[in-house]
């Protein structure tokens, strides 16, 4: 650690953005409550906001949603900062989003939308966008989500991303919208764009994502082999870097796959897992096993 404590702070902030961006959160968390640390001992109110902020986003991205909020709506009530409300409106959107507040969340997704039409940086523009699309899918509003997707791709492509973050979640985002609205066939030609976009950046979250989407893609055309062999590669992911989300989804994913398929035995392995996750529920299983859900399924609605 170097002895300059600006330069550590600095040093910290950019391996914690790395971090989230490879999708190792937790290790992000790590630099970004040294760094609040770090702007108390400094007394620097402006460093300690921005530290704060990227503390809220990598809590996010980890699942911790009532500690991402925290000091959200504060930091908002007292900026006048772009970046700051920029980031603390879409932190928030993205939180109410998770526990299907949606019209809340799309308020502030677009308070967040005017903080950054001023700023000259399109990953943001386009991750702003892309976060408007996904409370329109979770809303199951799916056309304005599509075209929200597309729009911020276009804002990719026309400010030279080319295949740099945050492309390989859009495409991601997409293709899963297109799988909700059947269109199975283009939904897995462009995850399958995302995934190879997300391996080339060491983006572990987006692989399994896509891993996941393709499983529940495979399943729903029948094709059960590769469905189970992405269900497996995507589980291999969520369990290394503890993606609890994708871990629920895939314990369900390859159960109902197993279950169509005529191997009992291997079904109850995943759904008995899944239940673990639901003691409170302690007939799902059995549920699971006698209605078909995935019709109705939506991978990115909280879990």
């Amino acid at each position: 650690m170097k002895s300059d404590p600006i330069a550590n702070y600095s040093d910290l902030t950019a391996e914690g953005q790395l971090h989230v961006r490879h999708g190792d959160f937790r290790r992000a968390i790590d630099n970004f409550e040294q760094a609040v640390r770090l702007a108390h001992d400094l007394d620097d109110s402006a460093l300690l906001v921005k530290a704060l902020c990227n503390l809220s986003t990598a809590r996010l991205a980890a699942g911790d949603i009532k500690d991402a909020e925290k000091g959200l709506r504060e930091i908002l009530m007292r900026t006048r900062d772009p970046q700051t409300i920029f980031v603390t409106s879409s932190n928030l959107a993205s939180a109410l989003r998770r526990q299907g507040r949606h019209d809340r969340a799309l308020m502030y997704a677009r308070r967040a939308m005017r903080a950054c039409e001023g700023l000259d940086n399109p990953s943001w523009k386009a991750t702003i966008h892309n976060l408007i699309a996904n409370i329109y899918m979770n809303m199951s509003y799916l056309d304005d989500a599509v075209a929200e997707y597309r729009h911020a791709l276009s804002i990719s492509e026309k400010s030279g991303l080319g295949t740099e973050w945050p492309i390989d979640q859009i495409k991601e985002n997409l293709g899963y919208c297109l799988l909700l609205k059947k269109r199975y066939r283009q939904g897995i030609a462009i995850i399958l764009e995302a995934l190879q976009i997300g391996l080339k950046n060491g983006s572990s979250r987006c692989v399994a994502e896509c891993y996941q989407d393709l499983a529940f893609a495979y399943m729903q055309i029948k094709e059960y082999p590769q469905s189970i062999e992405h269900g497996e590669m995507a589980l291999d992911v969520a369990l290394k870097h503890d993606y609890k989300d994708i871990q629920k989804n895939c314990y369900y994913l390859l159960g109902e796959t197993h279950l169509l398929m005529g191997e009992d035995d291997k079904s109850d392995k995943y759904f008995d897992r899944l239940q673990e996750w639901y003691p409170h529920l302690p007939v799902l299983k059995e549920f699971l096993r006698t209605f078909d859900v995935s019709n109705i399924l939506n991978l990115k609605n909280p879990v």
